[in-house]
């Protein structure tokens, strides 16, 4: 790992700069949960008294969109972002799996 690399996951950079293109990374994820949230709703489609999906784009939308407003952070959440982008791989290798 490089010096620079090294240096952009320390606790620092994370909290106070903002990678290129991160900020406007967090705003499409967090319009695109909004959307889907508003979707659920609308469309019920979601199962049980309180929905852990629904919880889920809740919580993210609180910490994005609290964390764009302020500006901080903002990394940080990129990062989770990454877990978001694994899951789906996953799932989709899953599916692929059932259906080859």
């Amino acid at each position: 790992m490089t010096s620079s690399t090294k240096d952009m996951f320390e606790h620092s950079q994370l909290v106070e700069t903002t990678w290129p293109g991160a900020y406007a990374a967090l705003c499409i994820s967090s319009g695109y949960f909004a959307y889907d949230q508003g979707d659920m709703l609308l469309y019920h489609l979601y199962s049980g008294p309180i929905p852990s999906i629904l919880s889920h784009h809740l919580i993210l939308l609180i910490c994005f969109i609290l964390a764009l407003y302020r500006n901080v952070a903002i990394n940080y959440l990129i990062l989770t972002l990454i877990c978001e982008v694994k899951f789906y791989i996953v799932m989709g290798s899953s599916m692929l799996s059932i259906f080859f």
